[in-house]
C-alpha cells in the first residue's frame, strides 16, 4: 500500500470525513446522487415534457472513452464543476497465445445451461428435423409453442431467446455436442496458432466447424490500465487524465466513483485509489477480493465501503484495511448506508440476503431474505430493495438500529433485478425489470404498472419526475412520479449505454455512450 500524506492532507481528510457525505448544491458525488437513493438535489428543476420538437439539447461531447468490454458501464459524477469517470481501459495487444475464453465461445453462440441432457438431446433433433420452408411468423410461433412445452419458468425467462435464436439458425446452429467438447479447454491457454489447429484437428471437427473455432479466438489479448478522467463541466475537455497499470478484468469492472467534494474514490482493477482534485495520488490499496468490481464506493463514518466479493472498510485518510465481513457476498451491488442517533448500519444486498453490518467494527446486526445486483434504497426509516430471491422482488422494511422488520413484499419473474428502486411521497417506483411499477410504500399494494423495455439502469428523480432509459438506452423516458395514473411526459433518443446510469445536476444531464460521456441540457419550450 502506497501512502504520501502531508499534514494538510490529513487535516483536510479529518473534516471532510468524519461524517456521511455532504454534497454541494447541484453536485451528484456518488452512485445513485447526493442522497445514494436516485434523488436529485432541489435545484434540478427538469422541463414538462420531452418530445421530438423540443429534445434534449447536445452541451458536449467527450475525447474518446470506451465502455462495455473495453471499459465497462460505470456513471459519471458531478462535484464542483468538474465531471468524474472511472473505468479499466481495456485495449487490444497482438499476442502467440491462443485461448479459448468466453468471448470465444460466445462468438459461436454459447451459453452456460442447466438444461437436462435429455432436454438438450430434444433441443438438436428438433433443431435439425426443422423444414427450411418454416419461417417468418410461423416459425416464431412453432418456437413459443416449443419453448412453452419444454421449458420451465425460469428456464423461460433465462434461456427462451436463446433456444430461438439457435432454432432460427436451423443447420447453421453451432452443434451442443460441440460445444461439449470446448467446454473443458475453456481459458486454457494454447503456446501458439500450430498449437490450437493441433488440437482442434485431433477432436475430430468437420472443417467448416474447425474453421469457425479458429476464426472465433483472437490473435490478441486484452491488457488494461486503471484510469481516471476528470472532464470540465461546462464543456466537456479533459482537465486531467490518471493511468496506472491495471489487470484485464472485462466489462464486470463497472464501478462509480465517489467524493466527498474534496477526494476522488474510485475502485478498479487491482487497487482502491484516492486522489484528490488535481488528479494527485493520495494513496490507493490493493484489493483482495474480486478484480475490477462493479461495486461502487461509499463514504460514511471517516471510512470508504466497498463490496469486492465480501464487504471491505477502509480508513478514507490512509487507505488502511480495518475489516472485512465475508457473511455479505457478491460485487456488483453497492452498500448503503442507514444512520440513527447512536448507530451506523451499512446496507448491503449480499449474493442470497440482505445484509446489515455494523459500520464500526464489520459485525453482522441483522440479515433477511434478499440477494442480487441491485443496489439498497433507503429513505427515512425505510428500506427498499430489488431482488432475485423467488416471492421477493421487491420488499420494504422498516429499519431499527437491531433489526428490519418486513412491510411488504411482491414477485414478478424476469431475467434481470439489477435496477434500483426509488422512494419518493409515500410511494416506491420501480423502473426496470422490463416493467414500470408504483406501489403504496405503508401497504405494498400495486397503484399501476406497466410492461416496458427498462431492464437494468437505475432511473433518477426530480422535480416529481423520473427519468429512465428505454430500449436498450436508446431513449430517455420521462413518467410523471404520482400514484394517481401511469402517466408518460414523453421520450427522446439518446443513444445511452445501457447498463450505466444517468446524472443530473441542475439540468445538466451526463450519460455515458458506447464510446463517450455526453452532455445534454433538458431545456423548457420556448
Amino acid at each position: 500500500m502506497k501512502k504520501n500524506l502531508t499534514t494538510l492532507t490529513l487535516l483536510s481528510l479529518l473534516l471532510t470525513l468524519s461524517a456521511p457525505i455532504r454534497a454541494t448544491a447541484g453536485d451528484w458525488p456518488q452512485w445513485r446522487g447526493p442522497t445514494r437513493n436516485g434523488i436529485a438535489s432541489s435545484d434540478s428543476q427538469l422541463p414538462a415534457q420531452l418530445d421530438k420538437e423540443h429534445p434534449p439539447v447536445k452541451i458536449w461531447q467527450s475525447e474518446e472513452i470506451p465502455s462495455d468490454h473495453y471499459g465497462g458501464h460505470g456513471s459519471v459524477i458531478v462535484s464542483k464543476g468538474k465531471a468524474f469517470i472511472a473505468l479499466v481501459w481495456h485495449r487490444d495487444q497482438p499476442t502467440d497465445i491462443r485461448i479459448i475464453d468466453g468471448n470465444a465461445l460466445g462468438a459461436l453462440g454459447y451459453r452456460g445451461t442447466k438444461f437436462s441432457d435429455q432436454l438438450i438431446a430434444k433441443m438438436e433433433k428438433d433443431r435439425l428435423a426443422l423444414s427450411p420452408r418454416l419461417r417468418g411468423g410461423k416459425l416464431d410461433e412453432w418456437i413459443k409453442k416449443w419453448n412453452q412445452e419444454n421449458l420451465d419458468e425460469d428456464q423461460l425467462i433465462r434461456l427462451g431467446s436463446w433456444v430461438a435464436s439457435r432454432f432460427k439458425k436451423g443447420k447453421t446452429a453451432f452443434a451442443m455436442s460441440d460445444f461439449k467438447k470446448l467446454e473443458p479447454i475453456k481459458n486454457k491457454a494454447f503456446a501458439n496458432q500450430a498449437a490450437l489447429e493441433k488440437w482442434v484437428h485431433l477432436q475430430g471437427f468437420d472443417a467448416p466447424t474447425a474453421q469457425r473455432i479458429l476464426d472465433a479466438v483472437p490473435d490478441t489479448k486484452k491488457v488494461a490500465d486503471d484510469a481516471i478522467l476528470c472532464l470540465d463541466q461546462q464543456n466537456g475537455k479533459t482537465l486531467w487524465k490518471f493511468s496506472n497499470p491495471g489487470k484485464a478484468t472485462g466489462r464486470g469492472s463497472s464501478s462509480t466513483p465517489a467524493t466527498d467534494g474534496t477526494h476522488l474514490y474510485a475502485a478498479l482493477s487491482t487497487h482502491l485509489y484516492c486522489l484528490d482534485f488535481d488528479g494527485k495520488v493520495i494513496w490507493k490499496t490493493a484489493l483482495t477480493g474480486r478484480k475490477g468490481p462493479a461495486s461502487s464506493p461509499l463514504i460514511a463514518n471517516g471510512k470508504i465501503y466497498l463490496q469486492q466479493n465480501y464487504l471491505s472498510a477502509y480508513d478514507a485518510k490512509s487507505g488502511e484495511p480495518l475489516w472485512d465481513n465475508k457473511e455479505v457476498k457478491g460485487s456488483n451491488p453497492s452498500p448503503a448506508s442507514w444512520q440513527s442517533a447512536d448507530t451506523s448500519l451499512i446496507i448491503c444486498n449480499s449474493s442470497k440476503e440482505v445484509i446489515a453490518v455494523d459500520g464500526q467494527n464489520g459485525k453482522t446486526v441483522w440479515k433477511q431474505p434478499g440477494g442480487g445486483d441491485a443496489s439498497p434504497t433507503i429513505s427515512g426509516d425505510t428500506l427498499l430493495i430489488a431482488s432475485r430471491a423467488k416471492g421477493r422482488s421487491l420488499a420494504a422494511y422498516t429499519l431499527t438500529p437491531t433489526a428490519a422488520k418486513p412491510l411488504w413484499h411482491t414477485d414478478f419473474r424476469t431475467l434481470r433485478y439489477g435496477s434500483s428502486p426509488i422512494i419518493y411521497q409515500g410511494h416506491a417506483y420501480h423502473l426496470g425489470s422490463k416493467r414500470h411499477l408504483c406501489i403504496e410504500l405503508e401497504s405494498g399494494k400495486i397503484v399501476w404498472q406497466r410492461d416496458t423495455s427498462s431492464a437494468i439502469s437505475s432511473p433518477l428523480l426530480s422535480d416529481g419526475k423520473l427519468l429512465v432509459y428505454e430500449n436498450n438506452g436508446g431513449m430517455l423516458s420521462m413518467i410523471k412520479a404520482s400514484p394517481e395514473d401511469y402517466q408518460s411526459l414523453g421520450r427522446s433518443k439518446i443513444g445511452a449505454l445501457r447498463c450505466a446510469s444517468p446524472t443530473l445536476v441542475g439540468k445538466q444531464l451526463f450519460l455515458r455512450t458506447k464510446n463517450q460521456v455526453i452532455c445534454y441540457e433538458l431545456q423548457e419550450k420556448q
